[in-house]
């Protein structure tokens, strides 16, 4: 009997832990053999207390105006759109090799795409909005009992099939004590406690009909001032979901975005500007040499506009900046690092056209480098809606396409902007990936994809007719090695992440509306709790 054999009948799970599913990995870097076995059980998956408290103090002391002190208080962790949880912990061995147990959530929030924490104890979820087949009736927001799942309660806040509106994901955030949900068209106020609704204000829209616009998240500023823009369809598009974008007719009329700012207490608009070009990817904020900024990403072009208290003026002084090389489609948000901008190409529609990660001056935008980290294979076609991830404290860039099949760790140059390619896996996700852990111990967390379709756009995403599947993966962030990966069960929604937890915890939300719940530890542990 061979070693990979031996493994998978001796995988067993922590005495009186039950769970789902438990997976161990080699210690292997590049192509890593995995040795599954699927355990059955019910039951939840609480964490590690002791942990949980270790984490809620660290998210305490973070400096991350404007969001509430939480671990997950918002979709990015910081404006500057870092997806860097250095509160949270891994629980697993950074030397391997390590156990995965799972647990599913006996309720379902169909759609659901993001999640917020507010106490130890206080978790929600926001869905309804998109990311499934069939199409969901509209977005809300639910209390989940951390450890068992359950739903407490579910604040409903649209219903599409009565409006016939456009929708898709927005976002939920930790703010001053309450939640903060925007969705379609609207931006509303909820207690966290009792799930009821305290505020809610209509955005204007600019060029395009609200009922084909949608807001896709939100940034803000210390002063605890708010920015969001649209997402527009074309006018006579009827198909639902981030996928319009790509998938519409007409797209060449498509009406470009609207930014609003609103100051968040008295829900009412500071400023309202119509924008040059349809911005697919969400609000980047940054306060850099004494002044608020808001960093777009254009079809062709990165702007920068400037906040002052009372306006949102665009920066003529810099840029507008055209990023995109021949053939090459949108960027999704963009992410700072220091004195840089950093966008990753590729995200506005599939091309045959390697992907290129570029960095943009911040003081000077006429200093603009890039690299092609994951060239294409002939026959491989590019297309990643989410954004890298970055680690300022190891100046560190994280990237994914999974057209190419890689993910890449890029290393920056401070001073000068060059990027260097630090390592590559094979693996596929279409979803952002999350950094976990401090600077010296950094985890990097994120999806796989298996399917025997090997072109991305043709991956469909929902339960009926899904024709791949995913499962979770923990490496290295220094080195690249896989730490930990869970079994497969039923895709994601895309373009989001995986979330983290209290008490080591990682949380994913799949399409088929089952929430589900992981923790890594060392194999050698064999009993006690997580």
């Amino acid at each position: 009997m061979n070693k990979g054999v031996l493994v998978l009948l001796f995988c067993l799970c922590i005495v009186g832990m039950p769970i789902v599913g438990c997976t161990t990995t080699s210690n292997a870097t590049g192509n890593e053999t995995l040795y599954s076995n699927q355990i059955e059980g019910s039951g939840p998956l609480p964490g590690n207390y002791t942990i949980a408290f270790q984490e809620a103090q660290c998210a305490a002391k973070e400096n991350n105006s404007p969001w509430y002190p939480t671990l997950l208080s918002y979709e990015h962790h910081d404006t500057n759109r870092s997806k860097c949880y250095g509160c949270a912990q891994f629980t697993g061995s950074l030397k391997g090799p390590n156990i995965v147990y799972a647990y599913q959530s006996p309720d379902l929030y169909y759609s659901g795409s993001m999640i917020a924490t507010r106490g130890m104890n206080e978790m929600y979820v926001y869905g309804g909005a998109s990311g499934a087949n069939p199409m969901p009736s509209g977005a809300y927001v639910s209390r989940v009992e951390p450890g068992s799942l359950k739903e407490l309660w579910r604040t409903t806040l649209i219903n599409i099939n009565t409006t016939g509106e456009w929708s898709g994901a927005g976002s939920i955030e930790s703010f001053d004590g309450d939640l903060l949900v925007i969705t379609n068209t609207e931006l509303y106020k909820i207690d966290g406690t009792t799930g009821a609704v305290k505020g809610v204000m209509s955005l204007p829209t600019g060029a395009s009909a609200p009922r084909d616009s949608y807001f896709n998240g939100l940034s803000g500023w210390s002063d605890g001032t708010l920015v969001m823009k649209n997402l527009a369809r074309p006018p006579g598009c009827d198909i639902q979901g981030f996928f319009a974008l790509v998938d519409c007719p007409n797209l060449n009329e498509t009406p470009p975005s609207v930014a609003v700012v609103v100051d968040p207490k008295t829900m009412t608009v500071f400023d309202t500007v119509q924008l040059e070009q349809m911005i697919g990817g969400r609000i980047t904020t940054s306060h850099y040499n004494g002044k608020d900024y808001a960093y777009l990403a254009g079809q062709t072009k990165l702007y920068r506009y400037e906040w002052n208290g009372k306006n949102l003026t665009l920066d003529t002084s810099w840029g507008p900046v055209e990023y995109p090389l021949p053939g090459q489609t949108a960027a999704s948000a963009a992410g700072i690092m220091g004195d840089w901008v950093i966008l990753m190409t590729n995200g506005g529609g599939p091309t045959n056209v390697s992907l290129s990660v570029v960095a943009i001056n911040q003081a000077n935008a006429s200093i603009v480098k890039r690299i092609d980290p994951m060239p294409l294979q002939p026959g491989q076609t590019s297309y990643i809606p989410s954004m890298p991830s970055f680690d300022m404290a190891n100046s560190r860039i994280y990237a994914m396409d999974p057209g190419a099949g890689k993910v890449v760790g890029i290393d920056l140059d401070q001073k000068t902007g060059n990027m260097s390619l630090a390592w590559s896996a094979d693996q596929k996700t279409l979803s952002w990936m999350i950094l976990i852990g401090p600077p010296d111990k950094r985890v990097l967390v994120g999806t796989n994809i298996t399917s025997d379709e090997t072109n991305p756009v043709k991956w469909d995403i929902g339960p009926v007719g899904a024709n791949y599947k995913e499962q979770v993966q923990w490496r290295d962030a220094a080195t690249g090695k896989l730490l930990a990966a869970s079994d497969f069960y039923g895709p994601m929604v895309p373009g989001m992440e995986v979330w983290p937890g209290y008490g080591g915890l990682i949380y994913e939300l799949r399409t088929d509306g089952h929430l589900m719940a992981f923790q890594v530890l060392p194999n050698n542990t064999t009993s006690g709790s997580t």
